[in-house]
């Protein structure tokens, strides 16, 4: 059986708890997917240390709303993120965000500029970058969560 990025850990009907992170900037959400080791407490980390807020490290509740989909941590881990080869750090934190885009570090891509998929969750589309071999670095999605996709003419 392979990896399933978006398995629900959860009995509830109305919410996914998700294995992830999730960072925020301005409110907007960024839902990092992926296997155990695959980096995203490290690209969060990376991500925190230029401005990013927390709001969950290793377990993400997603929620639906009115207007879309709210990232949120379990009580259990708020307000921490590993740290490999560290241990578990204290981080202040965002209670919930709303959900801008998802990237899934166990997909592959090998584009430069590679396309957006969209998938629906609790009834929301869902903006999935597909990353990897080569992630997206935490600046270019710090500008991503800031400014959005530039139009293509």
């Amino acid at each position: 059986m392979g990896y399933d990025a978006w398995r629900n850990y959860s009995d509830d009907d109305d919410a996914l708890l998700v294995h992830g992170t999730a960072v925020s900037v301005d409110g907007c959400g960024l839902l990092i997917l992926g296997p155990s080791g695959a980096g995203k407490s490290s690209l969060a980390i990376e991500m925190l240390a230029l401005g990013a807020q927390l709001v969950s490290d290793d377990r993400v509740w997603l929620r639906a709303s009115p207007t879309g989909l709210r990232l949120q941590a379990p009580q259990a881990v708020a307000g921490r993120i590993e740290a490999r080869g560290l241990g578990l750090l204290s981080c202040t934190h965002k209670p919930e965000a709303l959900l801008k885009f998802c990237l899934d570090l166990s997909q592959t891509c090998d584009r430069r500029l590679p396309f957006v998929q969209e998938v629906t969750r609790l009834g929301h589309n869902v903006s999935v970058i597909l990353g990897g071999p080569l992630s997206p670095r935490a600046a270019a999605l710090l500008l991503l969560l800031q400014n959005g996709f530039a139009g293509y003419d």
